[in-house]
């Protein structure tokens, strides 16, 4: 009985199990009910298995439905980590170190045979700066016992404040900073190569760099000219000798493996070209370019200021330029890094900002970069690419031989500008000191506008004379038609174009003077032959004398300094518009004298920070104007006497005895002889008289008429 109830408790199991796994089971649990699949790895096969007995289950390209074959899956083998060669970051100089500052140096090289001296650094196998070598003639500014540097900052804090330092003639090439990543070629040490000859080692300097992967080496060899004996006794040769203020840099690059292989690089410009007395100048940084047309001889120069650069990569908008390059640079006031690539080495240049100046964009630092095409090297060989980078003073006799003239565009009055550098240089070279010089440029121009000087006297005088008649003139117009009627407009209107005549003719001069003036100005101050130049009690010609430093900064305007010259200057102009203007007749014109007044001051703020070469000539200029002034009265009061004495003559004698021309002039016969021919000169002088005594007889009949018009009214 028992043994019938434990079987009958079985089989009721067995059938509720296999009712439950072959019919709950699916539709309860669904995924359950699928038969696991069979994962089969090809890859996991045995390496000498045939294609039959890699797995029976894929035959044919079939595969049955529960067994999922896995993709192969290529498992590269893990690259090792590239091991970058350590060589140490060390500077090293190539021309004559400044002796004041390395009393240590051992260099063999004489300072005179060396224009430049570039510091070299082994990081990216670049340059830190450059400087030239002649202290006397070209000093720091303010610095007058220290070097100028014409490329590399020297502003620590300038140099802190970059985000990433970039330093001139460094190269980047994507083939090897791949490898090199997160660093790149211009910032990992490079191994310097001792020269085969030690005389190159003052003016050479040479590094090379292998790729971690072995496939590529690059030299870099810098070179700076050493004048030899036969060059050292020629004048003037740092004036004429360009290639003395170049550094050449030659790059190569070797293919080391045994197929071919593409290269392209991107070499850094000219960075930190400094700027000199940034808050007085009227000129910054300027990317300068100089294009090839078709031709392959016509240039096509240009430039791109640095807060034009500056808002062009604001707005993501730098322009990429893709012609024939001969230069690109940078240039400033008085100096200029203009690189020279080889033909066909460049397919691309851009300007780039190294760094930005928030508060005064155009005062931020901008550089150029140059790419080169993708060159195929073939296997085992090398290609080479030869560049020069300009970096010295523009001069006009240097930069024409690049030729990069636009450097030295003075603007519309170019001529003029030369023509006073010219005259400058002149007096100079006789010994005189450039500040002894621009008072010689004074009086020489001066005295050539003497003609038109006496005119402007003479028609300033006359206005002097004739104000009270046509004031009086005026009133009397306004009691006999009315003010504001028809006939008074006309008459108005017709003394005024006399008044306005006068007075055009007066400031003729002035018109005429401008631009020698604006010449002038822009000859100074951008004239290096005055850069740092002494005289008196200031040390630079071309920036303001800076008499002391103030304690504070004057608000809005930002000065720092006392400058006497511009206040002697205003002063000066201040008395000699006194001096020539006449005396108010009426309440306005009291006020036109204010504002005039008023003018000069502001005149005087606006000069205050030009060069203190431009406030001398100011100044020579209002003392021999107010001494011409004086001089023209005198001449004036004797020739108003004898003039007097003459008509006097006249009419105490009789006609038949004295035949007058022009008054106080005897008339000429036919006896007397042939005067000579009048030069250009003379025949201008004449001219200009003529003009005057027109002048002259037009206010007196217009006098004659103010009293016969008094006459008429007393007979009414």
């Amino acid at each position: 009985m028992e043994q019938r109830r434990f079987f009958l408790f079985f089989v009721m199991s067995m059938a509720i199990w296999m009712a439950w796994i072959n019919f709950a089971v699916p539709v309860l649990f669904p995924e359950f009910a699928k038969p696991p699949k069979q994962v089969v790895n090809l890859d996991d096969t045995p390496a000498d298995s045939s294609d039959a007995s890699r797995g029976d289950a894929v035959a044919d390209g079939l595969k049955p439905a529960n067994v999922e074959v896995a993709e192969p899956q290529v498992k590269p083998a893990a690259a090792p980590e590239p091991q970058l060669p350590s060589h140490p970051a060390v500077n090293l100089y190539v021309g004559p170190p400044d002796p004041d500052k390395n009393p240590d140096s051992k260099l063999n090289a004489q300072i005179d045979e060396f224009f430049l001296a570039a510091n070299l650094d082994s990081r990216g196998a670049s340059v830190e700066y450059i400087e030239l070598t002649d202290k006397e003639r070209f000093p720091a500014f303010g610095r007058r016992g220290d070097r100028v540097r014409v490329v590399g900052s020297d502003d620590a804090e300038l140099r802190s404040s970059r985000k990433t330092y970039q330093r001139t003639f460094g190269l980047r090439s994507p083939q090897i900073d791949q490898v090199l990543a997160p660093t790149s070629l211009d910032e990992i040490p490079w191994e310097i190569v001792q020269p085969a000859d030690p005389q190159e080692k003052d003016r050479t300097a040479t590094f090379r760099y292998t790729s971690p992967d072995g496939r590529w080496e690059l030299l870099k060899r810098f070179e700076l000219k050493q004048l030899t004996h036969e060059e050292l006794k020629q004048r003037d040769i740092r004036q004429t000798l360009l290639e003395g203020y170049e550094l050449k840099l030659k790059v190569t690059v070797k293919n080391l493996t045994d197929q071919e292989l593409p290269f392209n690089y991107t070499l850094q410009g000219p960075v930190g070209v400094p700027l000199e007395d940034a808050d007085n100048s009227y000129k910054y940084r300027d990317v300068r370019m100089g294009f090839l047309r078709d031709d392959g001889v016509t240039l096509d120069e240009n430039k791109l200021s640095a807060s034009e650069a500056v808002k062009k990569a604001r707005a993501d908008k730098t322009e990429v330029w893709k012609r024939k390059v001969k230069y690109i640079g940078v240039d400033v006031l008085y100096f200029a890094a203009l690189v020279i690539p080889g033909q066909d080495q460049v397919e691309s240049t851009r300007a780039v900002v190294t760094n930005e100046n928030p508060a005064k964009i155009e005062h931020s630092d901008v550089s150029v970069t140059l790419s080169s095409p993708t060159i195929n090297v073939p296997a085992k060989d090398e290609f080479t690419h030869e560049y020069s980078m300009f970096a010295g003073p523009k001069k006009k006799e240097l930069v024409a031989q690049i030729p990069a003239l636009a450097v030295m565009d003075y603007g519309w009055f170019d001529t003029i500008c030369r023509g006073m550098v010219w005259l400058l240089n002149m007096f100079h070279s006789l010994g005189l000191s450039y500040g002894i010089a621009i008072i010689c440029l004074t009086a020489l121009v001066r005295t050539a506008l003497l003609p038109i000087s006496k005119h402007q006297a003479a028609n300033a005088a006359k206005m002097k004379e004739l104000q009270p008649k046509l004031m009086e003139k005026q009133k009397e117009l306004e009691q006999k038609y009315g003010k504001g009627t028809d006939e008074y407009m006309r008459a108005a209107q017709e003394l005024s174009k006399e008044q306005l005549g006068l007075m055009f003719s007066g400031c003729l001069p002035v018109l005429l003077q401008l631009p020698i003036f604006i010449a002038l100005y822009r000859a100074i101050g951008s004239s290096i032959e005055l850069r740092m130049e002494p005289f008196l009690w200031f040390e630079n010609l071309a920036s303001p004398d800076a008499l002391f430093k103030l304690p504070f900064v004057v608000p809005w305007l930002g000065w720092t300094h006392f400058n006497l010259l511009p206040c002697i200057s205003t002063g000066l102009m201040f008395i000699h518009q006194k001096l020539t203007m006449p005396e108010p007749t009426n309440e306005e014109q009291a006020q036109q004298q204010k504002m005039m007044s008023f003018m000069m001051i502001f005149m005087g703020a606006m000069f205050f920070r030009v060069p203190s070469g431009l406030c001398l000539y100011f100044i020579a200029t209002n003392i021999w104007s107010m001494t011409e002034r004086w001089v023209f009265e005198r001449l004036k009061r004797k020739s108003v006497s004898a003039e007097a004495s003459a008509v006097a003559l006249t009419d105490g004698s009789s006609a038949s005895t004295v035949k007058t021309g022009v008054i106080g002039k005897p008339a000429a016969t036919k006896n007397d002889s042939e005067p000579a021919k009048p030069t250009a000169l003379g025949s201008f002088w004449e001219r200009l008289q003529q003009s005057a005594d027109n002048q002259h007889s037009a206010t007196r009949q217009l006098g004659n008429g103010a009293r016969r018009d008094d006459k008429k009214k007393k007979k009414k």
